[in-house]
């Protein structure tokens, strides 16, 4: 009872206007007869078709959203009526490790230094197997740090104690599992192993978070 509770009430439910904050869609209201009943004995959502005549379908394709649908005798189509997550990029590990969702296209890239694990995977649109370095990391001194811009960090960074950017790079460069490094208000931020997650601007301003690479990779935006 209490769980159902908890999962209904992050949808946020507006008694007023009988619709979840999440789901805007919810206020046409021309298809569903939505129905929320919530008491000390029970707690649940339902909702059905005014029409029953009218054909829907629901689907989870590749891209990971799960996807609504009605048919449209008028245009002869499926029209969408909602999706969740709305936006590609915000599929959890819709671009696989190392990978970046470009917020402009709404497809997949590796991130610069890194190629497709499988090619043929991300041809038939499914990325979620991620990219893989082209050189290896040498560890220590012998890699550098390049400047990513960003609009969302990595997933699961790892907090350090250190009192400048530069000891924060040096944590990371000390460490031959740590991925990239950010510095900023949040203070010293590492990722060790996979990253998952991060978003590219599109504008070119690097932001404060930093990929390591060989050496001998030369890097997007010097070293």
């Amino acid at each position: 009872m209490e769980q159902v509770q908890g999962v209904l009430g992050k949808w946020g439910m507006d008694e007023q206007a009988k619709t979840f904050n999440l789901i805007p869609e919810m206020k046409l209201n021309y298809l569903y007869n939505f129905s929320y009943i919530s008491n000390e004995n029970e707690s649940y959502f339902t909702y059905n078709l005014y029409d029953s005549s009218i054909l829907v379908r629901m689907v989870m394709d590749v891209s990971g959203q799960l996807k609504q649908f009605a048919w449209s005798d008028t245009t002869q189509k499926w029209n969408l009526f909602w999706s969740q997550p709305k936006q590609l990029c915000d599929v959890y590990g819709i671009c696989g490790h190392f990978g970046n969702c470009n917020q402009d296209t709404l497809k997949c890239e590796c991130l610069p230094g890194f190629v497709e694990q499988s090619p043929l995977d991300w041809n038939l649109r499914d990325s979620t197997a991620g990219c893989l370095r082209n050189t290896s990391l040498q560890c220590g001194s012998k890699d550098v740090f390049s400047p990513i811009a960003t609009s969302k960090l990595p997933d699961n960074p790892q907090s350090r104690q250190v009192n400048s950017a530069k000891e924060c790079k040096s944590a990371c460069q000390s460490t031959c599992s740590c991925n990239a490094y950010a510095y900023g208000n949040t203070g010293c931020q590492l990722w060790e192993g996979d990253m998952l997650n991060l978003k590219q601007k599109s504008d070119g301003r690097a932001g404060k978070f930093y990929i390591r690479f060989a050496d001998s990779e030369i890097p997007p935006k010097g070293k």
